[in-house]
């Protein structure tokens, strides 16, 4: 196959490179400008950050980061879990956050010239001065089924997966 580009020209009967464009000009436009939920994405420098040779771990205060990027995002937060320490008493609780789940346009990461990566950190401001961290366990590259295409054309949505961060393992601040 090699890298030889192949124009997409399956759709253009009905739905050509201008409509695509169209398209997703106005998702865009949906979610960055009018729904202006804000993440900020902390992207891990793994050329910076030194890990053990064994297990290829690096603590939490080796790791390294690049600056901090503002992305526009839809974001789903699951309800938090009440969970136990021990099964079989059952009597000491705790409630772990709920799972954090984004939608956004590929082409934001593209112009901003980012990626997210398994294993970086989300903030996601749940108040004026309150924001939770979330580390992506599903970084949504595989982006080519029905739902993150539009009319089938190409893939132009991403699904990011995360869940909670313990505040021991990152802090932004």
């Amino acid at each position: 196959m090699g890298n030889k580009r192949t124009p997409i020209n399956r759709v253009n009967k009905f739905f050509s490179f201008e409509d695509f464009e169209l398209e997703q000009s106005m998702g865009r436009e949906a979610i960055e400008a009018d729904g202006n939920f804000m993440i900020i994405l902390y992207r891990v420098d793994k050329d910076s950050t030194m890990s053990d040779d064994v297990y290829g771990e690096a603590g939490k205060d080796e790791i390294k980061f690049h600056a901090p990027v503002e992305l526009k995002v839809v974001p789903i937060i699951e309800e938090p879990e009440n969970k136990v320490y021990n099964e079989d008493a059952g009597s000491v609780r705790y409630l772990q956050g709920g799972k954090f789940t984004f939608g956004m346009y590929q082409q934001q990461l593209d112009e901003l010239a980012v990626d997210i990566s398994y294993g970086d950190y989300i903030g996601y401001p749940i108040s004026e001065t309150e924001i939770f961290y979330f580390t992506v366990v599903n970084e949504g590259k595989l982006n080519f089924d029905n739902k993150h295409t539009i009319m089938g054309y190409k893939g132009t949505f991403r699904t990011v997966q995360c869940i909670p961060t313990d505040e021991n393992e990152f802090r932004a601040y």
